[in-house]
């Protein structure tokens, strides 16, 4: 037995099901379809999808309402022919009109959050949330421009070759003897030394380089790449990342409590609650859950929670290393799957103080692992 989406998700398709389903078999083509879709062969009848629906369009198949019965087929349909399960359905997605696209940075998320979509500078809805209350901390660190080499790597280099050239240039009177081949003692004498430089160049180059390829996209293989992205509207993502950040904040960061009863936990979403402002900067962030001492909302800890669609190279520059301070770690927590990619555009905004983790959604609630 599968289940059934019908027609309640029209014009709806909200995406709760999809990150609940635990082997991602609902989609849909974003611009194209009304509606979203069960593969009959592929669900496993767990029913994870169907209390995560906020209309309730989802049925198992032995009890789809006698007026929906249709949707089974259309269900199973789309997956050998969309064309015609879209026609059955009503047509393709409406476009949406303008004016409801530019009303869209209207809402007062906080800047963390409301700068995801576009990548703005985090600071950009600081003005939406003027009466949150402000958590002072030391700035950061200007992200680093990353290269090839390295001041200390290039004097271990240039060491490395001026020993390797004077070994062939000056080899000494010959004291081994291999064949035809003759090894000066001034070359026997230096090769041990030389040895050594090259593993100090090696060592000093590995943070370098590791940076330096973190400005550069990983190569994915050909199995990893979808044949059609199907991504969710912006609605549906915002209705996920702030059940994701709820949830953390009350598994996670659940203060104050008995064992720490002088620690606070503010959530900054839907609505902004307490800033972060770094010293001498009076720009006012907004991280998905702060938690403070208390009193003097000294910060223990900043945490930024990201969803697929979230996890970029502008996100990391214009949102986690603005976060970034002397006094508290960034906790960053990225859908399960994209923690190399993660990585990767922490190290290439110059982020040191930050820790990793990942979260995904179950048929059992949410699961978080450190990294």
């Amino acid at each position: 037995m599968t289940f059934v989406i019908t027609e309640p998700c029209i014009d709806t398709t909200d995406q709760s099901c999809v990150s609940v389903c635990p082997v991602d078999c609902i989609h849909f083509e974003e611009g194209k379809d009304r509606i979203l879709y069960i593969n009959p062969t592929d669900c496993i009848d767990c029913g994870a999808c169907q209390p995560a629906c906020p209309v309730s369009a989802i049925f198992p198949e032995a009890e789809v309402p006698a007026a929906s019965q249709r949707f089974t087929a259309i269900n199973e349909l789309w997956y050998a022919d969309p064309a015609a399960a879209r026609a059955q359905v009503g047509g393709e997605a409406a476009v949406p009109a303008p004016a409801a696209a530019a009303a869209a940075p209207s809402s007062a998320a906080p800047a963390a959050a409301a700068a995801r979509p576009a990548a703005a500078p985090a600071a950009a809805a600081v003005p939406a949330a003027p009466q949150a209350a402000v958590a002072q901390v030391s700035a950061g660190h200007a992200p680093p421009a990353h290269q090839p080499l390295s001041p200390a790597g290039f004097v271990w280099f240039v060491l490395f070759a001026g020993v390797f050239v004077l070994m062939f240039v000056v080899p000494g009177p010959p004291v081994l003897h291999f064949g035809s081949v003759s090894i000066g003692l001034v070359m026997a004498a230096l090769l041990p030394i030389d040895v050594i430089l090259g593993v100090m160049f090696i060592a000093s180059q590995v943070r370098e380089l590791h940076g330096f390829a973190a400005t550069h996209e990983r190569r994915l293989g050909g199995w990893r790449s979808l044949r059609a992205e199907i991504r969710r509207n912006e609605e549906s993502r915002r209705y996920l990342l702030a059940e994701t950040v709820q949830q953390i904040a009350r598994e996670r960061f659940a203060f104050p409590n008995a064992e720490y009863p002088d620690l606070r936990t503010y959530v900054n979403l839907p609505e902004p609650t307490l800033a972060l402002e770094p010293r001498g900067s009076g720009d006012k962030l907004f991280p998905d859950i702060l938690t403070v001492s208390y009193p003097g909302n000294r910060p223990v800890a900043v945490v930024q929670v990201e969803t697929r669609e979230t996890v970029t190279r502008d996100q990391a520059t214009n949102v986690w290393a603005q976060l970034e301070n002397q006094d508290a770690p960034v906790y960053l927590y990225v859908p399960a799957g994209m923690l190399a990619r993660a990585k990767d555009y922490a190290g290439s905004a110059g982020m040191k103080r930050v820790k990793f983790r990942t979260w995904r959604w179950t048929p059992n609630g949410m699961l978080v692992r450190e990294d």
